[in-house]
């Protein structure tokens, strides 16, 4: 038995070893641009695939694989922000959609929501995914409420589709850009740190799951929390201290996601940290992120250690089953379009 035991080896192990199948879908304008910064990012065992109805926006984005939707209907022209023709699209093209995210054990969709393609494709995409029996994420954008109340109300319409066909649905809002400086930051810069933050969002829940951790977190743990389903939230903080104090504003005091997540039933939270991250800081850390949550939640939490990371510590938290707080449709009979009328495009 012993003689046996010493000839078994870690080299053994590598014909059980099957990393997870993740594929990053980019919907339209607004999921392209964030989806060539997340390309860049050359994350290992991520694929990315960029979807457009508009072929020129889609030729200027960067990904392993892009293709044009419904070009016998819109001659890759777009959708001219029409969410019913998006989602004729699609339809239009679902063996094409099918068999690009086939055989893949994670998806996840990012959307702007408001326009034609992004939110009338999306739900749509999400639907065929999730009947391969893939785990299904979206991450939606809202825009602006200064692009106008139709608009508005157009994404918050799509939301709800995308919420209906996604496990769970992160949501984002342009509207928080405004709170980074007091919205005194340049354009072009403030929509790329909203995309800047999805990337990096997606990338760091795709490694808790493909890189290795002293206390490990696995794909089986992530489709747990994932499989819970409702409101869904992502907070994300990178210290470059390890006092507890520190690591906490890092992961709560970012304008772009906010910190609501009381009631929660369903975390996921990973911490990576330097070697001088001691035990205590670690408890002080989680007991202080567990405090809004419920008293029967499902935590699940890992933790990486990196020598090199010396004393900075950065925190993912995925939050599922957030009690659902009510979106009130604005009544366009009853308000007046925004000035501005049409939308604001989101640049990558």
């Amino acid at each position: 038995m012993m003689d046996r035991l010493e000839t078994f080896d870690s080299s053994d192990l590598m014909e059980f070893i099957s990393p997870p199948k993740i594929k990053v879908l980019g919907v339209g304008g607004a999921g392209n641009n964030i989806l060539k910064r997340l390309y860049n990012r050359k994350i290992t065992g991520v694929e990315t695939i960029a979807l457009n109805t508009d072929a020129i926006h889609l030729n200027n984005c960067r990904a392993h694989t892009r293709k044009v939707l419904g070009a016998t209907i819109t001659q890759g022209r777009g959708t001219g922000g029409d969410p019913h023709l998006g989602k004729r699209c699609a339809e239009g093209d679902e063996e094409t959609l099918r068999n690009t995210i086939s055989d893949t054990d994670l998806v996840f969709i990012i959307a702007g929501m408001g326009g034609g393609t992004g939110t009338g494709c999306s739900p749509i995409i999400a639907k065929y995914a999730r009947e391969t029996d893939a785990l299904v994420v979206g991450v939606a954008v809202l825009p602006f409420k200064e692009e106008g109340i139709r608009r508005r109300n157009t994404a918050l319409a799509g939301l709800r589709e995308l919420k209906n066909s996604c496990h769970c649905v992160i949501e984002l809002d342009n509207e928080k850009i405004n709170e980074i400086k007091n919205g005194d930051y340049p354009m072009k810069k403030a929509f790329g740190v909203m995309s800047d933050l999805v990337a990096e969002t997606v990338q760091s829940l795709a490694e808790v799951v493909t890189e290795p951790s002293t206390i490990n977190v696995d794909f089986a743990d992530l489709r747990k929390i994932i499989e819970a389903g409702g409101n869904a939230k992502v907070l994300y903080g990178d210290s470059e201290s390890s006092d507890p104090g520190s690591v906490l504003d890092s992961v709560t005091n970012n304008p772009l996601l906010g910190s609501h997540y009381q009631g929660a039933e369903a975390v996921l939270l990973h911490v990576a940290a330097g070697s001088e991250f001691s035990l205590n800081n670690c408890h002080e850390v989680l007991s202080a992120l567990k405090y809004e949550l419920s008293d029967d939640v499902n935590l699940i939490w890992g933790l990486r250690t990196d020598d090199s990371m010396a004393s900075s510590v950065k925190v993912v938290m995925l939050v599922a089953a957030i009690p659902e707080e009510e979106i009130v449709v604005d009544d366009i009979a009853e308000k007046q379009e925004s000035p501005l009328g049409k939308s604001i495009p989101m640049i990558g």
